[in-house]
């Protein structure tokens, strides 16, 4: 699977609260500028449009789930320091093969505003980056060069015992409630809905996911986890929101090779609720390397 992360840096022309996450802020923005280049037809409702390979509509509108979770992206975006706005976004699937529409969009946010807290900041593009560190485009540039685009692969692999470390919080149902308290079998079927559904419609199924993966028999040896509360401003609802869930370090035991080829690629696709702002970041460790 095609997989592709980029850093944006945005200068602001007034301070920024130290550490702010601008996540939902940025993407639509972002959403706004894909529109406003691509959608002619102004006057409809994506609802009403035939046209369903538009780029706005697949990125933004839930064309093909009605879950936040199986967006093709994910953003995140943060005051790094006064006057700064780093933004990283990864991209998967085929979606990557359309890099140069997606820079373009990305180009076209200078200048537009950002509002927080009542008040209003100029946004002014300094750099994009490629996971490699290239630098793609800076400030002044008069050219933007072609991104490094990696592979992802399924490898499924046996380890004896593994931790997974959810550094953003994991926002997951079980039981149609949310869970406070880790549980494998909703974790493992919800990341395995996941990684299926964006290799189907993004990827076309060349993962090659095996039909039936184990997820029996696995031991939650500890699991210290805790509720990290996270809010988020929708524009779009005028309304604040939690996405908040669990952090922290799980330890288990029992995990089958197939699925601990799909926890390899959840490092890269996130887990849960609203991955779409960042939510599911895991880190896998454990007694021997991967």
């Amino acid at each position: 699977m095609d997989f592709l992360d980029l850093q944006i840096v945005f200068q602001t022309d007034d301070t920024l609260a130290a550490d702010a996450d601008f996540s939902s802020a940025i993407r639509g923005l972002w959403g706004r500028s894909l529109k406003r280049i691509y959608c002619f037809q102004k006057q409809l409702d994506c609802i009403d449009c035939s046209l369903e390979n538009c780029t706005y509509y697949v990125l933004f509108e839930k064309k093909l789930n009605q879950s936040e979770q199986y967006h093709p992206y994910i953003i995140q975006a943060y005051s790094s320091e006064p006057g700064l706005i780093v933004v990283k976004l990864s991209l998967f699937g085929w979606i990557c093969q359309h890099y140069d529409k997606l820079l373009y969009s990305i180009l076209n946010l200078e200048g537009n505003t950002l509002y927080r807290s009542g008040k209003r900041f100029t946004l002014s593009l300094e750099s994009i980056h490629d996971a490699n560190k290239n630098c793609l485009y800076q400030k002044g540039s008069s050219s933007v060069k072609k991104p490094c685009i990696k592979s992802l692969q399924y490898r499924p692999q046996l380890v004896d015992c593994i931790q997974l470390v959810f550094q953003s919080p994991l926002r997951q149902k079980y039981q149609g409630t949310l869970m406070h308290t880790f549980v494998w079998e909703a974790f493992a079927k919800s990341l395995i809905n996941r990684i299926r559904h964006l290799d189907t419609y993004f990827n076309h199924g060349k993962l090659q996911i095996p039909a039936d993966i184990d997820i029996a028999n696995v031991q939650v040896l500890n699991a210290d986890t805790r509720w990290d509360e996270k809010p988020r401003l929708s524009f779009r609802q005028d309304a604040h929101m939690s996405i908040g869930g669990l952090v922290g370090i799980v330890e288990l035991r029992g995990i089958s090779s197939q699925m601990l080829g799909i926890l390899k690629l959840a490092r890269y696709l996130h887990a849960g609720k609203q991955t779409t702002f960042g939510n599911g970041k895991i880190v896998l460790k454990k007694c021997q390397d991967i």
